[in-house]
C-alpha cells in the first residue's frame, strides 16, 4: 500500500508508520489525516502485525497542523467543523488500531502532532523533543478529542497549563509530567522504541489485544460524550474576532486588546 504524506516500513511483527512531509516538517494536512485513518486500517488488516512504531521523517516529528491548507482557520464554517472532525477521525484511528503503538518523538511536537503521540499507547521522546499545544494561542480550542487525552496524560491541573498557555516544554518537563515514558539520545529512539516493541511481540497476542481494547474503554468511558461538541467549539471560537487578533499577536510577538468575541 501507498500513501502520499505516509509511509510503512519494515516487515512482520513490527512495523513503522512513518510522517513523510519532511520538507514541510511534517506539517499535518487534511490529505495526512486522511492517509492515517486508510493506513490504521490497513495496519488491522496484517495479521501478523503486533506493534506499530508511529515517526516523523527528517528534523521533526510534526510542526502540527498545515497551517498554510486552513486546516484549522478559514473557509466556511462547515468546512471548519469538517477539518476537525477528519482529525478527531484519525486520532480515533489510531487510538483503535489492534497492534500495540509506539510513538517515537524528536524535534517539534506541535498541536495536532501531540494530538496524535498521545492517541499512541506509549511515547518515547528524542532529548530534543519540544512539545506545545498552542491553539488557545491560536485563537481556537482544542479539539480532534484531544482535551481528555492530556487530562488522562498529565492530570488536570497541568493539562489546564499545557493547553492555557501554549509553551514549549522539553522532553525532561514531559518526562515528569507523564506525557512521556522514557527520554533517550537522538541516536537511540527508534532503537528504544524497537525495543520496547520487541517486548511487545514477546509476549502472549490475544491478552495484550483484550488487555488494550479494555483498558482504552474504561479510560475513554465518558471521552465521546465530553468531545461532542469538539467541531462547534473550534469552529465558533476559530470565527471570533479574538482568533484573528491571536494569530496577529503571534506573528508580531504584541499583546492586542482582547474583546471576547
Amino acid at each position: 500500500m501507498e500513501w502520499e504524506t505516509l509511509k510503512i516500513e519494515g516487515e512482520g511483527p513490527i512495523l513503522q508508520l512513518v510522517l513523510n512531509r519532511p520538507e514541510k516538517l511534517n506539517a499535518i494536512s487534511n490529505q495526512m489525516l486522511k492517509d492515517i485513518v486508510d493506513a490504521s486500517f490497513y495496519l488491522d488488516s496484517l495479521p501478523d502485525c503486533r506493534s506499530v512504531i508511529l515517526r516523523g521523517e527528517g528534523r521533526s516529528f510534526s510542526a502540527g497542523a498545515d497551517l498554510s491548507e486552513g486546516i484549522t482557520h478559514g473557509g466556511s464554517s462547515g468546512q471548519m467543523m469538517a477539518r476537525s472532525k477528519m482529525g478527531a477521525r484519525a486520532v480515533d484511528a489510531l487510538t483503535e488500531v489492534n497492534a500495540i503503538t509506539i510513538a517515537a518523538l524528536h524535534g517539534h511536537v506541535i498541536g495536532g502532532a501531540a494530538c496524535l503521540a498521545m492517541a499512541c499507547d506509549f511515547r518515547i521522546g528524542a532529548t530534543s523533543t519540544q512539545v506545545s499545544i498552542r491553539e488557545s494561542s491560536l485563537g481556537i480550542s482544542l479539539s480532534w478529542h484531544s482535551i481528555p487525552n492530556v487530562v488522562h496524560l498529565v492530570g488536570p491541573t497541568r493539562a489546564k497549563e499545557m493547553i492555557y498557555f501554549g509553551e514549549f516544554y522539553s522532553a525532561e518537563k514531559m518526562l515528569e509530567y507523564g506525557f512521556l515514558e522514557e527520554v533517550v539520545d537522538a541516536k537511540m529512539l527508534l532503537e528504544t522504541a524497537e525495543k520496547l516493541a520487541a517486548k511487545v511481540v514477546a509476549q502472549p497476542p490475544l491478552p495484550l489485544t483484550l488487555s488494550k481494547s479494555t483498558i482504552n474503554a474504561v479510560v475513554k468511558a465518558m471521552d465521546r460524550a465530553i468531545c461532542n461538541l469538539d467541531e462547534a467549539g473550534v469552529t465558533f471560537t476559530g470565527k471570533s474576532h479574538d482568533s484573528g487578533l491571536a494569530r496577529e499577536a503571534l506573528a508580531t510577538g504584541e499583546s492586542p486588546l482582547w474583546r471576547n468575541e
